[in-house]
């Protein structure tokens, strides 16, 4: 019974221990430290990607604030048009880790993302600049075509008099008194 139960310790120090934090249950919530990410080194590009562009608004959204700031009556005291401000910068960062660090459904999303992106086909340089030509190409030879269609309406139209006023034509084609 004792060789049993040495036997099942010695199995259980050789598993490898799981990388959820929190309560045991997988979740970024519960105990531990407020900083703790959820996930660690998985999804690291959509997550660093999301954390620029949530931080560019951030720090828009605090130069907001400390402009508009000084239409208030105490918007000419120093300490609070700097600390308003950074205080609304200082939330930020915090809400922007809370979602990109910790909460598991926007996380376990960025992380299926990444590895959708990993699985697309990209085109190369090549085939993206072939398919730029042939769309500039089309869209010039479309607006030409209906520009030609539009002129032959306005000659129609203003030969038989529901155009009173064709001046706009004139530019184009003259008005036949050379």
């Amino acid at each position: 019974m004792a060789d049993q139960v040495q036997t099942e310790a010695k199995a259980e120090e050789r598993r490898p221990r799981s990388r959820a934090t929190g309560s045991g249950k997988g979740h970024g919530g519960g105990g531990g430290s407020p900083f703790r990410i959820y996930k660690p080194g998985q999804g690291i590009r959509v997550r660093w990607g999301t954390a620029i562009g949530a931080g560019v608004l951030s720090i828009s959204g605090a130069f907001f604030v400390a402009n508009k700031i000084q239409i208030f009556a105490f918007g000419d005291d120093l300490y609070v048009r700097t600390l308003v401000p950074v205080g609304v910068l200082l939330a930020a960062a915090y809400l922007i880790f809370w979602v990109v660090g910790r909460k598991p459904g926007v996380i376990d999303f960025m992380i299926a993302t990444e590895g959708e992106m990993k699985k697309v086909n990209w085109s190369t340089r090549r085939e993206v600049w072939g398919a730029t030509r042939v769309v500039i190409v089309t869209v010039l030879a479309l607006a030409t075509l209906l520009f030609v269609v539009d002129v032959m309406f306005m000659l129609l139209f203003g030969s038989i008099g529901v155009l009173k006023n064709v001046k706009i034509l004139q530019l184009f084609i003259g008005d036949g008194s050379s």
